[in-house]
């Protein structure tokens, strides 16, 4: 098969990562891969190396949150369609989903959708084909809203690659690099910092500052960028001059994820960063916007999985007491720690491989290539609600933010549109 994966851009993030794992996968298994993006984030070499075609298309200049609903992307986007004779086109994000919903009934191919969040609008106008979704908090919120008629919505979980996530790494000169401590309670999280994992992030600097109260030796390292950085950064610094030193390290934008993962001894996780340091071994807590939310252990994994280990599931405050509590008995009870991670790397292997999530996509893939082709009828109803209640949806809410910048409201991340 040849199959062309869209995602709107490179730069940090789990969905982009998921998308590509996905791309890698599938071309391990004997497929075509070509990668429809906008070029220019960290993750591009991750394309290159992988020698998978990079077709570069651009968002829209003048409403940027449009991100590939314009004419000159559609043109691309049709353009390598017919230059690699695609046979099935997947999105990973509603923008890529609806131009493609529009080249593919143009083209009479198939078109798949990965939900790797909640869509978004009243109404979500689904092509004729199949659904999946990363977890099935996505699925349950959205399939009342579904227009249209797809062929089936499935559940299939982010995938990582286990051979780039492992335990045993060296993380020796990334350590000196970032002038990391080498002793101590080494705590990591990995996150966007934007208005949505703010929440967390400052509830795990606050359980960190709990625990250097105390007198445990304990550093809390950040490694992200977004929005929200000063105001993270300005929380930070406050800490670390309350504590006499620098108990919070903000690390900024990285890509050396599993050496910096490796580095820690527990790892605090939104989604992709808690399987990511499972993998490498490590005891992993979600912690949501309203604080800790569970443990990645055997009576919480299932309840965890549901909300995407996001920390939804947790709809009050939670004292940042416990978060520092949970560390601390970790921390200090080895056998508790030992179990841990044995299971944390048992449970990646058997639910985030990425190879077994290739397999099933293309299992997937190969439904929709024996599927009927639409009729003339199905392709109006289809343009229809692509046009109205995706992009008119779209260039609604693209709109709504333009205005509310050239107005002056709100900083960028007061509107986070994935």
């Amino acid at each position: 098969m040849r199959i062309l994966i869209c995602y709107p851009w490179l730069s940090l993030g789990g969905a982009p990562n998921t998308a590509i794992s996905n791309a890698k996968g599938l071309k391990e298994i004997g497929h075509e891969v070509v990668f429809f993006t906008k070029t220019g984030g960290m993750y591009e070499e991750k394309l290159r190396k992988l020698e998978i075609p990079v077709v570069s298309a651009p968002h829209d200049p003048f409403l940027p949150h449009l991100h590939h609903l314009n004419g000159k992307a559609f043109r691309i986007l049709e353009k390598a369609i017919d230059e690699y004779s695609i046979d099935i086109i997947h999105s990973y994000h509603h923008s890529p989903y609806f131009l493609a919903q529009f080249a593919a009934l143009r083209k009479n191919i198939p078109l798949v959708f990965t939900a790797v969040w909640f869509v978004e609008g009243p109404v979500f106008p689904a092509y004729p084909g199949s659904l999946i979704f990363v977890a099935r908090e996505f699925l349950d919120d959205v399939k009342k809203r579904i227009k249209g008629n797809p062929a089936e919505m499935a559940v299939i979980p982010n995938r990582i690659d286990l051979n780039e996530y492992h335990p045993g790494i060296d993380f020796s000169r990334f350590q000196k690099e970032k002038q990391l401590p080498d002793a101590g309670w080494k705590i990591a999280f990995m996150s966007r910092v934007d208005r949505i994992k703010f929440g967390s992030l400052r509830h795990a600097v606050q359980a960190v500052e709990l625990m250097a109260t105390k007198g445990r030796d304990v550093t809390l390292a950040i490694a992200g960028d977004g929005g929200c950085f000063e105001d993270l950064k300005q929380t930070v610094d406050e800490v670390n001059i309350r504590a006499g030193r620098e108990i919070v390290i903000l690390l900024g934008q990285i890509i050396e994820t599993p050496q910096f993962l490796s580095w820690a001894d527990i790892v605090l996780g939104i989604g992709r960063c808690t399987w990511e340091g499972m993998a490498c071994g490590k005891p992993a807590i979600v912690v949501g916007e309203n604080g800790i939310a569970g443990i990645a252990e055997p009576a919480e994994t299932e309840m965890l999985q549901y909300y995407n280990f996001a920390g939804r599931n947790i709809k009050e405050p939670v004292d940042p007491q416990v978060l520092a509590d949970t560390i601390e008995e970790l921390m200090t009870d080895e056998t508790h720690y030992r179990e841990l991670s044995e299971y944390s790397r048992k449970y990646v292997i058997d639910n985030y491989d990425y190879k077994a999530g290739a397999v099933r996509v293309e299992e997937i893939y190969r439904k929709e290539l024996l599927s009927d082709p639409l009729t003339r009828m199905q392709k109006i109803r289809v343009f229809c609600n692509a046009l109205i209640f995706g992009y008119g949806y779209r260039l609604y809410i693209a709109w709504r933010i333009k205005l509310r910048g050239l107005l002056g409201r709100g900083k960028p991340d007061d509107k986070v549109v994935r």
